[in-house]
């Protein structure tokens, strides 16, 4: 090993010894911490005792041993004292000192001083006892004084490790002076034995420290572990808080009120009661969202979410259940639900300043009660959120419960999901297509396709029904494609300028990718892209404006025309139409079927003068009478369809049709020469069309 290695290794062993417990005056010092000092009481009270125990027994044993030796009276008398003082220290120390949990800090430290004051009075006590029969004895007994009084000192030590200040005033109290004594009396043999039982003792001093340090380790490490553990359960409680609520309203979120749910259906059961389970669903948020922005719409959720824990009680847990969607869990029976329900449609139509926003909102409800609507969580809860779907299809902003008619129809959908998943599409779907009649010329102008689907397994079902479907089942998109496949399918068997109108669902327009698919189906088939013309409602428009909007915008940029169906039936406003890009206007049936109403005939007059301002053609749905023809066209109508004009059909009715110029109005069908009719002739000369004001 070279001279610069050994350097190093010798500076390191001198910092270490420098560094060492015993040359430090701060390891001498008791300790501050509150957990220290009661931890170091506890082990004195366990430990003291016997200290005072290996006392009187050294006691005794040197009574014995230096028995004929001495005078007895003397040596007797010190004894006893030393085991009458020990024993009242002992039985002081357990019977009489109180338990680590029950004494306080202050009371604690103070005992550890007393303690090791203690040592003086006792220690001088044995060492000068143990002087006096060393001046007595013969060598023997002199070594049994000399083994009696480091077997003392060593069990004092022992005994006294966790109160290091008392242990070093043992040794230094003890072995200096005997080592001193034996050095005056001139006896190298006990003078060698004095220092080495000297230097066992400082070492065990260095132990008591070491013992002393890990001890102090331990506790510290085991307050900061209990910290840690309590600043962990703390956030355990503030996260399963914080997992239990809604961070937006602050109220009690999903994962809560299921929990709720889950543990009231089991007292429920096990207590043979009922209890509602509601859920909540606002009206005309979603237009709030789209117009004034989600800022504003968190803001009123918040809004909401307060009035609607302002009526929360130990019998009524509300909870936002996601979106603007919120759960009622109700301690009571229908009646209860009942009026709870009238008051919290009655609250929330009231109403909210938002941002300088007056806004007005509605909200439905649908109730079940357990056990007559579901035995389990699940259950209760699906067929309440089955009766607030029924509820908004049929009349929002009121409330309904489930019901054995509600319980048939959640029957006959299940049935008709599992049919549409296991359904052979291709084979099943077909399109019929609706002929749409110029009215001024009583020319053909296209045809609207129109969904059919004779299921394997169910039959014929409603175009209605099953699209409300496959939307809840997120599988349009394969409907809408293969539907609009078939539709191109059938335009090469049809002239070249006759328009094809495709209607499109809610999901398809927000969807990019069956914007793409349309997209790429034109182009692949050739069709030209004028020729085509895709139905959208308002209600598809509001469920996702912005998006929705942006499809049109790419649709209508490569040609195609965008026509808005149902209108009249949706969130219809002036503003609010002339930012939309649409081409045509569908006039709503409900309001065809109704025109010999005054009211309804000026609002058709106003649509139609509408749509000539605005620039986009107008076309009316659900002709039922020539009567009605002719009056659409006087108004100013310019397109038509319904069963008066010709009933949808298949791809080679439709070509016959075409080609048939022998059937009458009524038949169902209409051929192209239809001014050529009496009847149509007629009620043109009775109704003719209004010319514009010049």
């Amino acid at each position: 090993m070279t001279e610069q290695t050994k350097r190093p290794r010798v500076a390191s062993a001198a910092r270490r010894l420098v560094s060492a417990h015993w040359l430090k005056p701060s390891s001498w010092a008791y300790s501050t911490d509150p957990d220290v000092l009661i931890g170091q009481y506890a082990n004195l009270k366990r430990q003291v005792p016997l200290l005072y125990l290996l006392l009187i027994i050294i006691a005794i044993a040197s009574l014995y041993l230096m028995a004929g030796a001495g005078p007895l009276l003397l040596i007797g008398t010190v004894a006893g004292l030393f085991v009458a003082v020990g024993t009242v220290r002992m039985v002081w120390w357990i019977w009489f000192l109180p338990e680590p949990d029950q004494i306080s800090v202050a009371e604690a430290r103070a005992l550890l001083h007393r303690t090791t004051l203690a040592v003086l009075p006792i220690c001088i006590s044995y060492v000068a006892y143990s002087f006096l029969l060393d001046a007595y004895g013969d060598p023997t007994q002199r070594a049994g004084v000399a083994i009696c009084l480091v077997m003392t000192a060593t069990g004092c030590i022992f005994c006294l490790m966790h109160l290091p200040q008392a242990a070093l005033l043992v040794n230094l109290t003890t072995m200096v002076p005997y080592a001193i004594y034996q050095l005056v009396s001139g006896n190298e043999a006990f003078l060698m034995v004095a220092l080495i039982a000297g230097m066992v003792t400082t070492l065990m001093i260095r132990v008591s420290l070491n013992a002393h340090e890990a001890f102090t380790e331990l506790i510290t490490s085991r307050a900061e572990l209990a910290q840690q553990r309590g600043k962990a359960e703390r956030l355990a409680v503030e996260n399963a808080r914080l997992a239990m609520t809604d961070v937006l309203t602050g109220m009690p979120n999903r994962r809560l009120f299921l929990s709720y749910l889950e543990d009231r259906v089991q007292r429920s059961a096990a207590a043979g009661n009922g209890f509602v389970v509601g859920v909540l669903d606002l009206d005309r948020f979603k237009p709030v969202n789209d117009i004034h922005g989600h800022a504003t719409g968190d803001h009123l959720l918040v809004e909401v979410g307060k009035r609607l824990q302002s009526i929360a009680s130990d019998t009524l847990l509300v909870a936002r259940l996601g979106g603007d969607e919120f759960g009622l869990l109700i301690d009571g029976d229908n009646a209860t639900a009942a009026a709870i329900g009238s008051e919290v449609i009655t609250l929330l139509h009231q109403p909210f300043l938002i941002d300088g926003h007056r806004l007005s909102l509605g909200c439905s409800i649908g109730f079940a009660s357990f056990p007559f609507a579901g035995t389990t969580a699940i259950s209760v809860f699906d067929r309440a959120d089955y009766a607030l779907y029924d509820v908004k299809s049929e009349r929002r902003g009121a409330y309904a419960f489930f019901t054995p008619a509600l319980e048939t129809r959640l029957r006959a959908e299940t049935e008709l999901e599992s049919a549409l998943l296991s359904a052979d599409l291709a084979s099943e779907l077909e399109v019929e297509l609706q002929p749409i009649i110029c009215l001024d010329t009583a020319k053909v102008r296209g045809v609207e396709a129109l969904a059919r689907w004779n299921s394997a397994l169910v039959g014929q079902v409603d175009p209605t029904r099953f699209i409300k479907v496959a939307e809840r089942l997120n599988i349009m998109g394969n409907i809408t494609t293969t539907l609009f496949a078939k539709l191109l399918a059938n335009a090469a068997a049809l002239p070249g300028d006759l328009g094809l109108s495709f209607n499109l669902s809610t999901c398809d327009i927000v969807s990019p990718g069956t914007i793409d698919m349309l997209i790429a189906a034109i182009v692949e088939q050739g069709i030209a892209p004028e020729r085509m013309t895709f139905e959208i409602t308002e209600t598809a428009l509001m469920q996702d404006y912005q998006t929705a909007i942006t499809h049109i915008e790419r649709l209508r940029r490569m040609g195609v025309a965008i026509a808005l169906d149902d209108f009249g039936t949706g969130f219809s406003s002036l503003s609010y139409l002339s930012r939309l890009p649409i081409d045509k206007i569908k006039i709503d049936r409900s309001f065809v079927c109704n025109l010999a109403e005054p009211g309804v005939g000026k609002i058709v007059t106003a649509i139609t003068s509408m749509c000539e301002t605005l620039g986009v053609e107008c076309i009316a749905e659900g002709v039922e009478s020539m009567e009605d023809c002719l009056t659409l066209k006087r108004m100013g109508c310019t397109l038509a369809q319904g069963y008066a004009l010709g009933r949808p059909m298949d791809i080679v009715k439709l070509q016959a049709w075409l080609a048939d110029e022998s059937c009458q109005p009524g038949d169902g069908c209409l051929q192209p020469g239809l001014m050529a009719l009496p009847a149509f002739a007629a009620l043109q000369n009775r109704y003719p069309r209004p010319r514009k004001a010049s």
